[in-house]
């Protein structure tokens, strides 16, 4: 039994811990004190475009600077540029990160929306009325989506002096007129960032068909030479560093080459190669990470003063419902949640309910995995073992008053702490892309109701497989119960590792792409899934093992899961 003393050590442990690295991601982001950082509402017509907006305190009416706006790519946030925003910002650039219209804190939908550079020309706007922003010198940034919607915004406002097109603006998604054509001399100083393993793009394409006609050449483009002249506008150049579609943003090649090719755009100056030495984002990622699992581990210490504790006799082997072995498990639950990954994936894209993109893909293919596994245990696992299940028995054990109260007043607890952490600090938790924020615009608390039934079913019949039906180990003390809890956590995730590895290990080591284009596209998701799946086996091993009841874990994560998808994923569907 953990005791209440041990409680309350470990819960200011770890609330200490937590706040020392919020501190140190704030100090991280504002470049120790030497930039202004804010969240700023950007009103495009009906519509409010959030940004984030890097001001470096040297920046006054009087010494104005030039700026960049950072534009994301398909449901991802200004979060996820502003790595780049930061490194900028720190090297005297304003930088402005913005969500696109539909995505993160703006409005709108992405279907809804007639505005092609999807709130890019509302922040250059924006960004060119501000008294410390030289309007004669400004440059944008985009990656994916993105690409594609400033590349629709220079089409409008011919005088951006500088483009970064990263992974994006090309093919057939940006064939319509209004995205323009781009040649030799249109835009100015191109940089394009494609990375090799790109599961979008075929490089050799790329290289010999797409690029040769926008960097004046009739041969094949070579990547890192430097085409054109910066002092005429035609400077072009093409960097292909090794990383993934949506890691781009994130990989220090990219980050440094950007920065390099503004600076000379921009400022004609020279910046050293090795800028990625001196470049601070990553520890500021780490800080955040870090922030994220803490966070989340405050609702341990927590839960044992509002949990109806009942610790499970570790010395008596379960066989009320029967029970199935490790192995069993593992290969069950996971053949059902890879098989079934892709179809429900495109099956959400046919049914957009919940009405969020890829969200409802997340959505079908939970509740489908968790009824195809009901069904497995009550219709075809009889025959075959010693499982006799009692729905209705399991539910009325599993549901009791407390045993629903205590989680959603955790629940509560997590979410309040977020808000006043925006209140006050107007800092988020993100994992590349937010995944504890405050719920806003108010369209989006609907859809977190939306999303409870469908997790509910799947946490629910995942405990039945993990706890119900599973041996317990009669060990005690902190290493066994650790190692009881790994062992969850590698039946949860290990399918998910081994397609990562099928597709990922060849990728980099041969540069064999095994699942292209869309279906790679979707297993680029999983590693962020693996994260939060993880989490949520944690905290159902935790409710588990204090409670013996799976209600308690299920809903806990039910809210966490609803909570996550209600604020990452954007309103709307792309075609």
């Amino acid at each position: 039994m953990v005791s209440i003393r041990i409680g309350y050590l470990a819960l200011a442990v770890l609330a200490v811990f937590f706040l020392a690295g919020i501190a140190a991601v704030i100090i991280l982001d504002s470049d120790f004190g030497n930039l202004d950082v804010k969240t700023v509402a950007i009103p495009d017509g009906d519509l409010e475009i959030s940004g984030l907006l890097y001001r470096p305190k040297a920046a006054t009416a009087q010494k104005p600077l030039p700026a960049i706006i950072l534009v994301h790519g398909i449901s991802s946030s200004k979060q996820s540029m502003s790595n780049i925003a930061l490194e900028l910002a720190r090297r005297d650039f304003i930088a402005l990160s913005i969500d696109v219209v539909g995505h993160g804190e703006s409005g709108g939908k992405l279907e809804a929306t007639g505005d092609l550079s999807l709130g890019t020309l509302a922040a250059v706007r924006y960004i060119e009325a501000q008294p410390y922003v030289d309007a004669s010198s400004i440059a944008l940034v985009g990656h994916s989506l993105g690409a594609g919607a400033i590349r629709a915004a220079v089409t409008v406002r011919e005088r951006i002096n500088a483009t970064v097109l990263i992974a994006g603006g090309f093919g057939e998604m940006v064939a319509d007129q209004a995205y323009g054509v781009l040649n030799s001399t249109f835009p100015k100083n191109l940089l394009v960032a494609i990375g090799r393993q790109d599961i979008l793009f075929d490089l050799s394409q790329v290289t010999k068909e797409w690029l040769p006609p926008v960097f004046g050449v009739s041969l094949e483009v070579v990547p890192n030479r430097l085409y054109g002249d910066f002092y005429l506008g035609t400077a072009r150049k093409l960097i292909t560093p090794s990383t993934t579609h949506l890691l781009e943003p994130l990989d220090p090649n990219i980050v440094s080459e950007t920065v390099i090719w503004l600076n000379k755009a921009l400022k004609s100056e020279y910046v050293g190669q090795q800028l990625e030495e001196s470049t601070i984002y990553l520890y500021r990622e780490v800080a955040m990470l870090f922030s994220v699992f803490v966070f989340v581990g405050l609702i341990f210490p927590v839960s044992l003063h509002i949990l109806p504790i009942e610790f499970p006799d570790e010395s008596k082997v379960k066989t009320k419902y029967g029970f199935l072995v490790d192995w069993k498990i593992t290969v069950i639950w996971g053949a059902l949640s890879t098989m079934l990954f892709f179809p429900m994936f495109f099956l959400g894209f046919t049914v957009p309910f919940p009405p969020v993109l890829f969200g409802s893909s997340i959505a079908w293919w939970l509740l489908v995995v968790a009824i195809t596994g009901l069904l497995l245990l009550l219709f075809v696992l009889p025959k075959f073992s010693n499982v006799k299940l009692k729905i209705s028995l399991i539910i009325e054990e599993s549901f009791t008053r407390r045993g629903v109260t205590a989680p959603v007043a955790l629940f509560l607890l997590l979410y309040l702490i977020v808000y006043l952490m925006e209140l006050f600090l107007d800092v988020n938790l993100w994992i590349f892309v937010p995944v504890f924020r405050v719920l806003h615009p108010t369209t989006r608390i609907p859809v977190f109701f939306i999303f409870i039934p469908f997790f509910l079913v799947f946490f629910f019949v995942e405990g039945m497989y993990f706890y119900t039906l599973r041996r317990t180990s009669e060990k005690t003390g902190f290493l066994s119960q650790a190692f009881a809890m790994s062992k969850i956590i590698g039946i949860k995730i290990a399918p998910y590792l081994a397609i990562m590895c099928i597709q990922y290990i060849p990728m980099f080591t041969l540069e064999v792409k095994i699942l292209p284009s869309s279906l790679g596209f979707l297993i680029e998701f999983l590693p962020l899934l693996t994260v939060q799946f993880t989490i949520s086996t944690i905290c159902s091993w935790w409710f588990h093992r204090m409670t013996s009841s799976i209600g308690t874990g299920a809903i806990f994560n039910t809210l966490l899961f609803a909570w996550i998808s209600a604020g990452a994923f954007p309103f709307g569907t792309f075609y």
